[in-house]
């Protein structure tokens, strides 16, 4: 098991991960984080964790950059979970964003790199893919997607880094049910979304 007993978890990320975390009293958000606090509450009692979202809605990988290591790193974490990159994605389909403010591929890459410096030698890093919940993998946002997906995939090859490949997951769910069954816009995950998330996630920590 990759938890020890202490240890602080900080998951970093967009409104996927955010959940509406300012409604909350305890700011874990309504989402997958929430579900893993509770799971390792019900499931390890003997083991203390804290447990920290640092997810902010709209964030981009730039915005999720500038404030690593005040939201990330200040915190002292052992372990990191970061999943950026859909509004990376998303805002190159939205009509009312400035193309000039668009983030490519490469500045994607490049930002995600910085955020794995940050990182090094000071907590396990693990990122997570974006996801689009399409089957149709011909649609242009699914095509763009899967390439920044790709992006994650490689830089956590390259610097050792594991890799949670949340698209995969949402693929398999894909095969019986259709995307806008889990949520309408196939970004946010919702109530069904967030359990398969965290599933995920808790696959990692008890391995």
């Amino acid at each position: 098991m990759k938890l020890r007993n202490g240890y602080k978890i900080v998951f970093a990320g967009d409104s996927t991960t955010d959940a509406d975390k300012r409604s909350t009293q305890d700011l874990l958000g309504n989402g997958y984080v929430r579900l893993i606090r509770n799971a390792l509450t019900a499931f390890h009692p003997e083991m203390e964790t804290f447990i920290v979202n640092s997810g902010i809605s709209g964030n981009k990988s730039s915005d999720l950059l500038a404030r690593w290591d005040a939201d990330v790193s200040a915190h002292n974490p052992d372990i990191v979970f970061c999943m950026i990159g859909i509004n990376d994605v998303w805002r190159h389909f939205d009509y009312l964003e400035d193309s000039s403010r668009w983030l490519s591929e490469d500045d994607y890459r490049a930002n995600l790199k910085k955020m794995v410096e940050k990182s090094k030698g000071f907590y396990e890093l693990v990122l997570l893919t974006p996801y689009y919940m399409e089957s149709n993998r011909s649609d242009e946002m699914r095509l763009m997607t899967d390439r920044y997906s790709e992006i994650v995939r490689k830089t956590g090859a390259e610097c050792k880094l594991h890799v949670i490949d949340t698209q995969a997951r949402f693929d398999k769910y894909m095969k019986s049910r259709p995307g806008q069954s889990i949520s309408w816009d196939r970004v946010h995950p919702g109530a069904v979304g967030s359990v398969l998330l965290a599933d995920e996630i808790l696959k990692f920590l008890e391995s």
